[in-house]
């Protein structure tokens, strides 16, 4: 059984924020689940997964400012991001949206640093956390990754950036998904138009080593065999309470494809008793 996915905007300091929201028929007294997705995509990446877990608790997906529906800021920061979530988990447990109490939250690639940093800022508002791989890269690999920033398609007059986006999508997705997935996804990315690296800019200028070397909140890991793999598993003990688990025939897209068993995974790490 499903709950059904709804959608809605929420006021932010740049403007609207736009989220999804599943939650069981009646009360609960679960924590809530915050869910922020990858670059350059949109609060879609957990549709099918918060149909699955909302029947027991409130889940909320939220666009990125400047990704899917959202306004954007007027600069890429990762601290910018995690600020704007914070104001909209304040403005839905002020319309009794969301409970106001202690919340767990998922990250996916970008969504997971801007968690990281949430938690690192509010540790007391945090209480799980579940990363779907890390991006934890030392000094120089962001620097490598700032200057390589032009391998991300921008709008071209003759479309030509659609056809290379196509192209590097295509690297990363799992090999399951369906034509109608891969193109749906694609047209998440161009959403954005030349917005579109913002969030891995944001990511490349913040140091995400030393916000997981500061959690002290059990996490979850799931490491799909992505362009993180192996920073996954390198940096994966910077968290003090980390568990990996690995979905190592699986890649982007795979949140669609193994939902009942990622449902069931982070169901199970969001219930168990604290050691």
């Amino acid at each position: 059984m499903t709950v059904r996915v709804r959608r809605a905007y929420a006021d932010g300091p740049f403007g609207q924020i736009h989220y999804r929201i599943a939650r069981p028929d009646g009360p609960t007294t679960k924590p809530p689940l915050l869910c922020l997705h990858q670059t350059p995509k949109s609060g879609r990446d957990y549709e099918r997964l918060i149909e699955c877990l909302g029947e027991q608790r409130v889940c909320i997906a939220a666009d990125t400012p400047g990704y899917g529906e959202s306004d954007p800021p007027p600069a890429p920061s990762i601290e910018i991001y995690a600020h704007s979530i914070f104001e909209l988990v304040e403005t839905l447990r002020a319309a009794g949206v969301m409970p106001a109490v202690p919340f767990d939250l998922m990250g996916y690639h970008t969504g997971g640093v801007i968690g990281a940093c949430m938690a690192r800022e509010h540790p007391e508002r945090v209480r799980r956390l579940v990363f779907v791989s890390l991006p934890a890269l030392d000094t120089e690999a962001r620097r490598k990754r700032i200057a390589n920033m032009d391998r991300f398609p921008v709008p071209r007059d003759d479309a030509s950036n659609i056809q290379e986006l196509w192209v590097l999508t295509e690297t990363l997705n799992d090999h399951r998904l369906d034509t109608e997935w891969r193109h749906k996804a694609l047209a998440e990315c161009l959403r954005t138009g030349s917005k579109m690296p913002w969030g891995f800019r944001a990511v490349y200028m913040h140091d995400c080593m030393a916000d997981l070397r500061a959690l002290d909140q059990p996490a979850l890991i799931l490491c799909p065999r992505d362009d993180l793999w192996d920073e996954t598993h390198e940096h994966a003990d910077l968290l003090p309470k980390g568990r990996l688990v690995e979905f190592a025939q699986a890649a982007n897209g795979f949140l669609d494809l193994d939902t009942d068993d990622v449902a069931s995974l982070i169901t199970s790490f969001l219930e168990e008793e604290v050691a």
